[in-house]
Order: structure tokens, then sequence, then C-alpha cells
């Protein structure tokens, strides 16, 4: 079985990393298929089989991974899970321009760019590699949207 164009990797459908053992690559795929919907089901039986299968499309599978991914931590799973359904009405009539008060926020942003950095902001802003306690923080809706 090959994969289909449009078809994720099946190592990031069941967030698995690529030196997962065939036995884990099954109970990962086991669990997608008993809890997911429909379709979930057909994709996770895919990936899964895809991993079991032949060598060659595992390895194929392995070297378009990106690398050092990781998905053991299943932090992205546990953000993603309460926001699965639309959380909007996407057949709600869209913003227009009268629902915004432009004058406010321009004065909002002018007052943002005009605050003064706090202490120690200026070596963040040259290394801006992440700090944290934490070697697993939760991810938070603002992490997603903001980065």
């Amino acid at each position: 079985m090959t994969a289909a164009p449009g078809r994720p990797n099946p190592y990031h459908v069941l967030g698995l990393p690529v030196d997962a053992d065939q036995q884990t690559v099954v109970e990962h795929g086991e669990d997608g298929i008993k809890t997911g919907s429909d379709e979930e089901r057909d994709l996770y039986d895919w990936a899964m089989r895809e991993l079991i299968g032949h060598p060659h499309t595992r390895l194929r599978h392995a070297l378009t991974e990106p690398p050092r991914t990781d998905y053991r931590d299943g932090r992205w799973r546990r953000f993603a899970r309460p926001y699965r359904a639309a959380p909007v009405d996407l057949g709600a009539p869209g913003l227009v321009p009268d629902d915004f008060d432009v004058a406010e926020v321009v004065r909002q942003v002018v007052r943002e760019l005009l605050r003064p950095l706090p202490d120690g902001a200026h070596v963040l802003l040259e290394d801006p590699s992440p700090v944290t306690d934490d070697p697993d923080p939760e991810l938070e809706v603002r992490d997603v949207l903001f980065g």
C-alpha cells in the first residue's frame, strides 16, 4: 500500500517517533481505531499498516519525517482534544469594518509601541531561544496562536 497524495506522515498520525517498535505502532494504531471517528479510524488503520507492512515503506516514511520530530510527549494531543469541535459558527456573518473602533485600536497599538521594555528584555531579544523551568509545559491557546 502506498501513501495517497495529501496523506500525512504515518508517524505524525500515530504520534510516534521514527524509532518506535512494531508493538508500539500497533498499540497506537489500535487505540486510534477504537476511539476515532470513521475518517480517523481509516487514517489510523492506514498509518499502522504503512509502518508494519513492507520495511521499505516504513523507511520511506522515516526518511520523510522532519528531523528530531518527537511525538512521545503527547502535548499536542492534550491541547487539541478540548478544541476538536469548531468553536464558532462558520455560517454566521463575519466581521465588518463598523465592528471596530479604529481610533481606539490605533491608540492601543501606539501605547503598546511606546511602552518601555522590561529589565532583561534586551538579552532575550538577542537570544530568542525559549527559556523555561518546566521541560514539558502544557500548550495553551495563546501558544498556538501567537507562538
